[in-house]
Formats: structure tokens, sequence, C-alpha cells
């Protein structure tokens, strides 16, 4: 009974000289286009035949020519090779960012405040890669990044997953927002909590990550925590607040979007409160070439929040962002 051949010595340089070989029907020229010597094609084409155990070629004085097994060989030789330079071209090409797509899922003040700049910057210096946007709730870009629709997330933590990763990146103070003709609006000091303990509360709907924070800060009042009047859309509260139905409470950089920024804010202080918002990723999945960069972007870019009240940037996050300037 007949050994199995082993081809443990058979690589892509084998496949690729036998079609060069083909093509040209003359070893002198097959090696000048790979850039080889012809003894070294030789003794290629040899070791190919050998593990095959089949002759390719008829050799003879003037040229060579293909066998039959070699006739047979060759479809599949090229499609081998066709298969393998084109799935190098394209590891390539996401290499040096030249195609790819990039997914990222963040808070609403994020993508209005931060990302618009970003992904301008970003789609200009890479024309070629397809980038997807999602705004939703902290909870759902968690889930949207544990269900792989996006490389990652800019939020602030729901609640503990072992699937995730939080890198903080800003701090946002929680304030409370007004219509300018409301008693609050006569002036700017930050104000306690006790203070608006008598103001009719337009809060979010629980599945906003901040009323999530709030409803689960002990210490606020009952009129914070469980507002009895909870919209889910800004531009409601910010009609509902401008028509004088009360007063909300939010994060400083929430009350930066429009239309809210419409709206007066005073800080919250007595005690202060924070948010922390930061990038989430899936643990143990890396990064493509085009989503690293996005994420680079973003570090290089995150400190002009400082720039609204109630925004701290993060000591590690703004040594990054002068780093990047």
């Amino acid at each position: 009974m007949n050994e199995p051949r082993s081809s443990t010595r058979l690589s892509i340089r084998h496949i690729r000289s036998f079609v060069a070989v083909a093509r040209h029907r003359s070893l002198t020229r097959a090696a000048e286009s790979l850039f080889v010597t012809q003894s070294a094609l030789s003794l290629t084409i040899q070791h190919l035949e050998d593990d095959l155990g089949v002759l390719l070629f008829d050799r003879s004085t003037r040229r060579l020519d293909l066998t039959q097994a070699g006739e047979e060989f060759m479809p599949s030789a090229q499609r081998l090779l066709h298969d393998f330079d084109s799935s190098i071209r394209d590891m390539r090409a996401l290499g040096n960012r030249e195609r790819g797509k990039v997914g990222v899922a963040a808070v609403p003040s994020v993508m209005a405040l931060l990302l618009p700049e970003v992904v301008a910057a970003y789609i200009e210096a890479f024309p070629d890669i397809d980038v997807y946007l999602r705004e939703d709730n902290s909870e759902a870009v968690q889930q949207r990044i544990i269900e792989g629709d996006v490389d990652f997330g800019i939020c602030s933590p729901w609640e503990p997953d072992a699937e995730l990763i939080f890198e903080p990146l800003f701090e946002d103070s929680f304030g409370v927002v007004f219509a300018h003709h409301h008693p609050l609006a006569t002036s700017a000091d930050d104000l306690s909590w006790k203070e608006i303990d008598g103001y009719r509360i337009i809060g979010f709907s629980p599945d906003l990550g901040m009323q999530h924070q709030l409803s689960h800060t002990a210490g606020l009042s009952e009129n914070v925590r469980e507002p009895r009047y909870q919209v889910s859309n800004t531009s409601t509260i910010e009609t509902l607040l401008t028509r004088g139905a009360g007063v909300s409470v939010m994060s400083a950089l929430a009350a930066q979007r429009p239309p809210l920024d419409r709206l007066g804010l005073r800080l919250l202080t007595k005690p202060v409160l924070t948010r922390t918002v930061g990038i989430v990723r899936r643990k143990g999945k890396s990064l493509s070439p085009a989503a690293s960069t996005m994420l680079q972007h973003i570090l290089g870019t995150v400190a002009q929040l400082g720039r609204f009240p109630g925004v701290r940037i993060l000591d590690n996050v703004a040594a990054t962002s002068r780093g990047k300037t």
C-alpha cells in the first residue's frame, strides 16, 4: 500500500512559480518575471512535481509545455493564486485604512457635540472607510457593543458587565435647566439640591442614563429621583420648560445639546453629582485598523468638550489630547 505523500514543503511560492512557467513556457522568462534565478525556479518546479507525484511540464530544448496533468492543474492554480493575492490586497487595504467599516454608538449629547467634528475630519482623511453612527441611551449602547453591531461606544456605565471594558473620558456635572423667564434665571450662581425642592420637575424617562443615575442616587429628593412627569424626548422637554411647566435636572453637557441650549442652566452643588462618560469596548476583542484610528481621533478631540461649564476632562485624556496637537 502506498504511503500518502506529504505537502509540508508546498507554499504559495510553488503555485506562483508553476503559473509563471506555464504562462511564459520558458524558465528564463518566468525567472525574470519573478526576480529569481533560473536554477532556483527550476528547483522549485522540481519540488512541486515531486510532491504532487506527477510531471507538470514536458521539457524540450526550446520550450516547456504543460502535460495533461499540468493542464488540469492550471485553472486551480490560477484560482488559488488569484484568491491569495486578492486576500493580501484586501488585508493591506484594511491595514492602510483604504477600505473597511467602523461603527460607533453614543449617547445623544456626545453624538451631537463631539462626534460630528471627529467624523468630519475622519471622513476627510479616510474617504473610503464606511462609517456607521448610532445614537442611543447608555443601556442600548452597551447592548450594541455586546451584539457586535458597533466597534465601540461612548456612554456612561449602565450596569456592570463582565463582557465590557470601560475607559473614562470626562466627568459631567448635573445642573438644573429652566426657561429664561423662570425665577431661577435671575442668577447664574450654583444651586444646592434643596433649593430646587419646591419646583415642579420635568424628568427624563427611566430608560435614559441620566434619569437612571438620579433614580439610584441616595439622598436626592423623591421629586428628583422619581419625577411625576417623565419625558423621553429632549424637544418635548424644551417645549414644556419654555411654556413654564417646570424645570429639569440633567447633565451639563446634555443641556448644551440643541434644542436644550436655548434654556438657562445653573449647576447643582452640595453635593456635586457627576456622571462619568467614557469609551466602552468588548473585552478581548481587538479593534480593526479603521476603528482604532477613529478612537484615536476621538481621544485627540474630546478635550474640546471642556469648554462647556460643568464638564471636566480627565487628566490622562487631557494629556493624550495635548500630545495630538
